[in-house]
């Protein structure tokens, strides 16, 4: 019964995830870390809270706890899987930027501009999910998209090894896949 409830959100929960970490991998684990949550929770629970933003929280929460532990480890792009994926965008200039200039982004605007954008939520439901106001979820977005713009627009980047271009193409082929 759990997994005909979840059966809708599990792809949407799995993008903002692996978004979110900029991991295919990690957010498989953080959807199955979120949903295995949300199974115990509901055993406690005397009604079913609105599915939706309820799994997103706790999918949020989890991967803000593994953003953090990622962190204090310093996991590399060594960790992805090597799976041989064709490439989704033409130019790899292109694609290390845009990853640069994303994961650059606090938590916070990543995830606002993710579940708008990307996922096409609504303010009230980010500002839920993200158990903040609507005024400062519009803040993130307003920032994130800023700094994401001036990213694009920014001068070439510096020259990159052959080492680091492979191992960037190969981390945004992953993602993108």
């Amino acid at each position: 019964q759990f997994h005909e409830l979840v059966e809708t959100v599990r792809p949407e929960l799995h993008r903002y995830c692996a978004r979110l970490t900029g991991s295919i991998v990690d957010g498989e684990d953080l959807v199955q870390e979120a949903l295995a949550r949300a199974f115990y929770a509901l055993s406690m629970l005397t009604e079913v809270p609105p599915l939706r933003p309820w799994l997103f929280r706790i999918a949020h929460n989890a991967a803000t706890d593994h953003l953090r532990r990622a962190a204090r480890q310093s996991t590399t792009l060594d960790d992805l899987a090597a799976e041989d994926l064709a490439d989704v965008l033409p130019d790899p200039a292109v694609k290390r930027a845009a990853l640069r200039a994303f994961l650059a982004l606090p938590v916070r605007q990543r995830s606002a501009v993710i579940l708008k954008d990307v996922l096409g939520s609504s303010l009230d439901e980010i500002a839920e999910l993200l158990e903040t106001t609507v005024p400062a979820v519009k803040a993130a977005l307003v920032r994130g998209r800023a700094t994401l713009r001036a990213a694009t627009s920014a001068p070439a980047l510096p020259a990159l090894s052959t080492e680091e271009r492979e191992l960037y193409e190969r981390y945004v082929t992953l993602f993108n896949a």
